[in-house]
């Protein structure tokens, strides 16, 4: 319990801090600084044992567009109840933090690297997961104050409080975003979907999806 409870801390205190970092940049240097809140919801799956759950909770994030470079934080805390029909029989509470760092190509491509975290509270009752994000990210403007994200990941790295190895484990997402052409303010929309082939002594494959969905503004414009 007090591990979980120094992970849970550990992962605010980094979330805290990089939002922090974000909003210290300088409005002269940064092209585009935006902060946020989201609702969101989510189901949560592990198939091997029929363990499914879905809950909701709420999200905050930021984000940093500076010339090439570009990267958002977000952190959520979920509450997850067992789904109807599901083995599951207690709920649990998930915190998530997730970082994406991305360097521009051309034409809307991105390179994309970052880091997840998903903390659980009560311990064991699913499994805690860290991973490292390796992939691309697509960005196309739909109109004026308009885009849609299209975005694929491998996790690597993956790590369970439960043991086990995840030799495949794949993040695919969708986002659009809508506001004023000058970027001031915006309404978003995101649907991240997590396939985590987890082996122990046995197969036990993990899924989450999950869908923000809130508003931003921009600052230091």
């Amino acid at each position: 319990m007090k591990r979980a409870r120094v992970g849970l801390a550990l992962g605010a205190v980094l979330a805290v801090g990089a939002v922090g970092a974000v909003l210290a940049v300088p409005a002269v240097a940064a092209q585009t600084v935006n902060v946020g809140v989201q609702g969101v919801f989510a189901d949560y799956r592990e198939l091997g044992p029929a363990l499914s759950y879905n809950g909701g909770g709420l999200g905050g994030m930021a984000e940093l567009n500076w010339h090439k470079f570009s990267g958002d934080f977000q952190i959520a805390k979920i509450n997850f109840n067992p789904s109807s029909g599901s083995s599951a029989t207690d709920k649990f509470t998930s915190t998530q933090f997730d970082a994406h760092l991305r360097w521009f190509l051309a034409s809307g491509i991105s390179l994309e690297t970052g880091y997840t975290k998903r903390s659980i509270s009560p311990d064991f009752t699913t499994q805690n997961f860290t991973a490292i994000r390796a992939g691309m990210r697509a960005n196309y403007s739909l109109g004026p104050g308009a885009n849609l994200l299209l975005r694929g990941n491998y996790l690597a790295g993956a790590k369970f409080s439960g043991g086990g190895t995840a030799p495949f484990a794949l993040e695919l997402g969708l986002g659009i975003t809508v506001g004023a052409t000058s970027g001031r303010w915006r309404i978003t929309g995101d649907y991240e979907f997590q396939r985590i082939d987890r082996k122990t002594s046995v197969k036990v494959p993990i899924q989450q999806a999950l869908a923000r969905i809130g508003a931003a503004v921009g600052l230091g414009r």
